[in-house]
């Protein structure tokens, strides 16, 4: 499957203004967008009903006519062919316009326009033959945050020159802004100390600039790394506490539709245990031999996991880290009294652990 992060991997028309109908002899602009950084040497060529027309970024159609209606696309050069879009021009009384394309969360307007030159009067909206405005003089009725369940048939009806009633109608079909929404690990699960990429996969609608999405990540619910245009989250030397349940949120900056993908558990394994320092004798007197043992496990099954230790009195090291987990007094004097602790490392990724304080009195 072929996951996009929100680049046009062929051109999207567009048209300003942004209606999918206009009367004769109004104007209207198609931009041939392809995305950014735009080639110096791109070459653009129109089509209509699958034939060229026109060459150049936008085409622009002043004064239309009836016979301007039909299906047009764009093509860059070493580019894919744009979908198709649909222009109807109309010499009817009244038309209702939609913008050429609606996404999930837009805010979105539909104009009951009537033919330009005559006067208009009171419109009334309907949704699938259900009143959703009642007459009035306001021509125009706007939907916020645009959902899915907003797809429909919109029709309305104005009064225009002589009182008669004309009307027009829409299909609107609300496109979602991205789909298979999904968080993957670039391994899963690692080891303490590993390094992990998490990224956000996602298939956003050719019609979304790139800009515009915005990634975020969390982890058991928390935000870890806030919305950006980002679609990866790093961690450096994991940690066991870096486990847990992660989710990916993209977004819209445009209109901030937000959408969560399914939660994935990272697993950060434990390389080795936490130290824990012995102390024999337990009850050591002056001239004893004592000796202080720094016990781990390793818990990995790779064979390239050699520790170090090394050990502390009251916070300052008596012996330097190697490969002897332990230490040794051979004759014990009062002055060998004090609080011991042991560090244990691995000669890999540097990864250390601290044992908890054990007090060693020699009596």
């Amino acid at each position: 499957m072929c996951y996009l992060v929100g680049y046009a991997v062929k051109p999207v028309v567009t048209f300003n203004p942004n209606w999918d109908k206009i009367f004769t002899t109004e104007s209207l602009t198609m931009t041939c967008n392809v995305g950014k950084p735009i080639p110096a040497d791109m070459s653009y060529t129109w089509y209509k009903n699958n034939n060229p027309i026109h060459t150049g970024q936008s085409y622009e159609i002043r004064s239309a006519k009836e016979d301007n209606s039909g299906n047009y696309q764009c093509k860059g050069s070493n580019m894919e062919i744009s979908d198709s879009v649909s222009l109807d021009v109309s010499h009817r009384w009244v038309i209702l316009q939609a913008p050429l394309y609606i996404h999930e969360g837009d805010d979105v307007t539909l104009r009951c326009h009537h033919y330009p030159g005559y006067s208009g009067g009171r419109t009334i909206f309907t949704k699938d033959n259900t009143v959703i405005r009642y007459w009035g003089s306001d021509s125009v009725f706007r939907i916020t945050n645009i959902s899915i369940d907003r797809s429909g048939k919109y029709t309305c009806t104005k009064e225009v020159y002589g009182g008669r009633q004309e009307y027009s109608e829409v299909s609107i079909s609300v496109k979602e802004s991205f789909t298979d929404l999904e968080i993957k690990a670039s391994a899963n699960p690692i080891e303490e100390g590993d390094n992990i990429t998490l990224t956000c996969l996602t298939r956003p609608s050719l019609f979304i600039s790139a800009t515009e999405v915005q990634f975020a990540f969390q982890r058991n619910g928390q935000n870890v790394q806030e919305f950006g245009s980002s679609s990866k989250y790093g961690i450096l030397f994991a940690k066991l506490e870096d486990s847990g349940y992660y989710i990916c949120e993209v977004r819209r900056s445009s209109n901030r539709l937000t959408k969560k993908s399914k939660e994935i558990n990272v697993q950060i394994r434990e390389l080795f245990s936490h130290p824990e320092i012995v102390t024999n004798p337990d009850f050591p007197r002056e001239d004893n031999r004592i000796i202080l043992t720094c016990n781990t496990s390793i818990n990995t099954l790779r064979n390239d996991i050699e520790l170090q230790f090394a050990f502390y009195q009251n916070e300052k090291k008596v012996q330097k880290c190697n490969s002897s987990h332990q230490y040794i007094i051979p004759l014990a004097q009062l002055e060998d009294s004090g609080n011991y602790s042991c560090e244990a490392r691995t000669l890999y990724k540097g990864m250390k652990k601290r044992s908890a304080v054990v007090s060693v009195v020699i009596q």
